[in-house]
């Protein structure tokens, strides 16, 4: 009997998804109790050809193809599709160490409903995580972060899946997580699932991620247009202020963008700009 469903969006990862599905196959627990559902939007890289040489699995192997309606849709149609009363979601460059899935199986045992975030390891060896947290710790809802991550079909379900809006990227995942706080789903951390990262992200690509998550932050705050939201989403009087001045002055803006590149000072100031630069024009 199939007790959890593995959820892998993807596009055009065909590489880092192959080493995230021989790990997956190599589990602790026994086959028949987890599947593993990766939900395609179209990739053109040959990930379609690669997922052929993998059959026949060890565990239950769902391939879906579908239109890229981006990574909330994908993970929608997974959810939809699972056979398993619990939901892991993960990414398609998120290699899993032997005992993830045991791990998020043994706390669901422990908790009627509940949610729990693992513990994701970095490229560079240091947990996405760097806040000191004990193991089975309630966090808040922003630690809703899709990379390692376990919950109940049905709470996903009641609480609307995730928010098809989201199609950029950022915040689709705590927004969700922010409604299960309003259905007084707790989540917990669990250090001991533990997967790892294996796609480093450059200092160009983290730049062009802040606009697209400034606008994904104008779809959260349009949801939920609270002064929680507001200020957990950066829309305080300084950061404002600070973007408004640097936005008036051209000159200032072509300097802070030619001291980016050499000074981790510029490239932050650079990067919160630019969030906030997506965040106003998508709240306009």
């Amino acid at each position: 009997m199939i007790k959890l469903s593995v959820i892998i969006g993807t596009y055009n990862q065909k590489d880092t998804l192959k080493l995230v599905l021989e790990s997956l196959f190599k589990q602790t627990i026994i086959p028949q109790l987890y599947e593993i559902i990766v939900v395609d939007s179209f990739s053109t890289d040959g990930t379609d050809t690669m997922i052929e040489s993998l059959v026949p699995s060890p565990c239950p192997l769902n391939y879906i193809r579908q239109e890229n309606r981006g990574k909330p849709s994908a993970r929608n149609r997974g959810i939809e599709e699972a056979r398993g009363e619990i939901i892991f979601l993960t990414d398609a460059d998120m290699v899993a160490d032997i005992h993830l899935l045991q791990e998020h199986l043994r706390a669901h045992d422990k908790y009627e409903n509940a949610a729990f975030e693992g513990r994701t390891v970095n490229p560079d060896g240091q947990p996405y995580i760097k806040e000191k947290l004990r193991s089975g710790q309630k966090l808040k809802w922003s630690y809703f972060l899709s990379g390692n991550l376990s919950a109940k079909k049905k709470t996903l379900i009641e609480a609307g899946l995730f928010d098809k809006i989201f199609t950029g990227y950022g915040w689709e995942d705590i927004e969700l997580g922010y409604r299960l706080h309003q259905m007084k789903i707790p989540i917990f951390y669990l250090p001991q699932a533990i997967n790892y990262h294996k796609h480093p992200v450059s200092e160009e690509d983290l730049l062009k991620r802040k606009y697209e998550m400034g606008k994904s932050a104008a779809h959260f705050y349009k949801k939920h247009p609270n002064l929680e939201i507001k200020y957990f989403l950066g829309m305080n009087p300084l950061a404002m202020g600070i973007y408004n001045l640097i936005k008036a002055q051209p000159r200032l803006k072509k300097y802070v963008e030619d001291q980016a590149p050499h000074s981790r000072f510029y490239h932050y100031l650079l990067s919160e700009y630019l969030y906030r630069e997506g965040l106003t024009e998508g709240l306009s």
